[in-house]
């Protein structure tokens, strides 16, 4: 049943060509235009080629993952949840699948099936970015290290697998995101904004938070903060690369810093509870009206 029902999602994404070309299609669309534009350039150019510099491939393979938690890749990413959670409702789909089929199997196969196929785009964007970088740097006859070893290999994948990780954690948030607002909502429009308002929202609640804490000389309510998704990641990231805490600042001038287990079990939390918060409330809901 578990391999039926991916299937099936994953022929629905594949199958909705614009939204999943113009929201995650977009990103290996543009690495590799931008690589055929520059080596365009380089053939054309001395000026372009006397201009490149050397680079190194261990840092652009990475590049495409730090697009899932910028703002603009994130927002993309919302508007392709909504499309794939809330056109449910619009095109009816629905109506006919849900009762032949238990209904949470039916939205844990399609949160694994999106996370996939971001997973699968970013990838290819990656190894696209990667390759292209060393035709760039033949034809403009720079350097494109380091060399391969099995020490360069294995500090590579550590810091791949690590942003490959942490962007595929804010997916699945911004995701959630996406298909609660969906499940109420049930329109495209409302849980891509709704969406988009959760998770700019979260971000940003910082500075209110900070502000009224200032105002009545309290700590108290920045605590709230430390067990946000963003904050959370930030530290994780902040562990794997410099050992240390990011760190919060108190109004007080104090400076709290939590474990990497902390941040860990918290977005664990983020992410299981968005997931059966939106399978409860998919089990509720009256599909046939």
């Amino acid at each position: 049943m578990w391999v039926r029902l991916f299937r099936a999602e994953w022929r629905k994404i594949t199958g909705n060509r614009w939204a999943t070309g113009c929201m995650i299609g977009i990103f290996p669309a543009l690495a590799f235009l931008v690589i055929v534009l520059g080596l365009l350039a380089a053939a054309f150019s001395s000026s372009f080629r006397a201009s490149f510099e050397d680079n190194l491939w261990t840092e652009l393979a990475i590049v495409p993952w730090l697009i899932p938690n910028n703002p603009l890749g994130r927002g993309l990413l919302l508007g392709f949840t909504a499309v794939l959670f809330a056109g449910e409702y619009q095109w009816n789909t629905w109506k006919t699948i849900v009762p032949r089929s238990q209904r949470v199997p039916l939205i844990l196969v399609k949160f694994v099936a999106v996370a996939l196929f971001v997973v699968f785009a970013f990838t290819l964007m990656s190894v696209i970015w990667g390759v292209g970088g060393g035709l760039l740097a033949l034809a403009t006859d720079t350097g494109y290290g380091p060399a391969l070893s099995s020490d360069v290999l294995r500090d590579f994948a550590t810091d791949y697998g690590r942003q490959m990780l942490y962007a595929f954690v804010g997916t699945m948030i911004a995701a959630g995101y996406a298909s609660l607002a969906a499940m109420i909502t049930r329109s495209i429009l409302g849980s891509a904004i709704t969406g988009i308002v959760l998770a700019i929202g979260e971000t940003m609640l910082l500075v209110p938070l900070y502000l009224i804490s200032s105002l009545l000389d309290t700590n108290t309510f920045l605590h709230f903060y430390r067990f946000l998704p963003s904050y959370n990641l930030l530290n994780v990231l902040s562990w794997s690369y410099d050992k240390s805490a990011s760190g919060l600042e108190l109004p007080s001038g104090g400076i709290v810093t939590d474990s990497r287990l902390f941040s860990e079990g918290v977005l664990a939390c983020w992410v299981i509870g968005l997931i059966a918060l939106t399978a409860v409330l998919f089990q509720r809901q009256d599909i046939t009206n």
